[in-house]
């Protein structure tokens, strides 16, 4: 699977960098003094190809470099003033990756979230001290959750020590500084190659420094979109978890079920319009879109289901299991 997706990537970049060089060299060099643009329109497209390059160095910053630090923090901060709670292990098995010597663990974790409702959560750890026996099926883990729960991670073992591997941040502050230096030489070039004494008229809409950053944003859509679907599906986005970690349990009644049209991957959008009691036994309804595999079609449930709601917003509600 990882050489798949190496290969993937390998070829997304191929198509994205060295592949509309090699066209527009093919095709278009040496540039006709007909063909060039007007000073206007050069201009416009050079402004384009800049912002283009500026909205990837903004992603590559956001998701690449300072995503770690950020998520390290909020892991201390849950260290420092998390809610405290007992979990069972329900699960425990070793992932196979070694960490520094020592193996890796996944958990399946039963515990109260901050509402008191009982809920699970799986969380990846490495049992640096494995004579102790900790991660035994049965046995219980003292806890920490996020008071503001959102963007993972919300749970964390007591006593947990957390790193930041500081090696990837450099080979990725390296290879970001490698990319700018190459962006810079490139527009460097192409001036000193193709200006013929008229500016950034050769500009044009074929070319490399437009085309380029062109298809890789549209690769980064592309990702966040799926990216969208797929946490939607599996209710894992910042929201879902936020409401997963305080909402309030309670049985929900199915009302009407109906599909929305919508597919991934050739699984339909299915919307449950629901009906519960609320905490202070007031009547609530809400609707819960949820992805669907046609071979589970056939189990939707019609009848009751357990859901979690938003103390704040009684509208906002996510089904347990579906």
């Amino acid at each position: 699977m990882k050489a798949y997706l190496w290969f993937l990537g390998a070829l997304m970049l191929f198509f994205a960098l060295p592949f509309p060089c090699l066209l527009y060299f093919g095709t278009s060099w040496p540039l006709e003094a007909g063909d060039r643009s007007a000073p206007w329109l050069a201009l416009g497209l050079l402004a384009t190809s800049l912002a283009l390059w500026l909205v990837l160095l903004y992603a590559f910053l956001h998701y690449l470099l300072l995503a770690p630090p950020r998520a390290l923090q909020r892991v201390r901060s849950i260290l420092a003033d998390g809610e405290p709670r007992s979990a069972r292990i329900e699960q425990a098995e070793q992932t196979g990756v070694q960490v520094r010597g020592f193996a890796q663990w996944r958990l399946q974790l039963a515990f109260d979230n901050l509402s008191g409702t009982p809920i699970t959560e799986t969380l990846v750890v490495v049992d640096s001290k494995p004579q102790l026996q900790r991660f035994a099926v049965g046995r219980q883990l003292d806890v920490l959750l996020s008071r503001t729960p959102g963007t993972s991670p919300n749970l964390m073992l007591e006593g947990a020590q957390p790193e930041l591997d500081r090696a990837s941040l450099w080979r990725r502050a390296i290879g970001g500084l490698v990319g700018i230096v190459a962006v810079a030489a490139a527009y460097a070039m192409a001036y000193r190659l193709q200006n013929d004494g008229m500016g950034w008229t050769f500009l044009g809409f074929g070319h490399p420094l437009l085309i380029c950053p062109l298809v890789l944003c549209s690769y980064l859509i592309g990702l966040r979109l799926l990216a969208r679907l797929l946490a939607g599906t599996l209710q894992i986005d910042a929201r879902g978890e936020a409401l997963k970690y305080r909402g309030i349990g309670a049985e929900a009644r199915v009302l009407d079920v109906r599909q929305t049209g919508t597919y991934v991957n050739e699984q339909p959008q299915v919307e449950f319009q629901l009906e519960y009691l609320d905490r202070e036994g007031n009547v609530q309804q809400a609707s819960v879109r949820r992805f669907v595999a046609l071979l589970d079609l056939a189990n939707i449930p019609r009848g009751q289901v357990d859901i979690l709601y938003d103390p704040d917003d009684r509208r906002s509600v996510r089904m347990e299991h579906a």
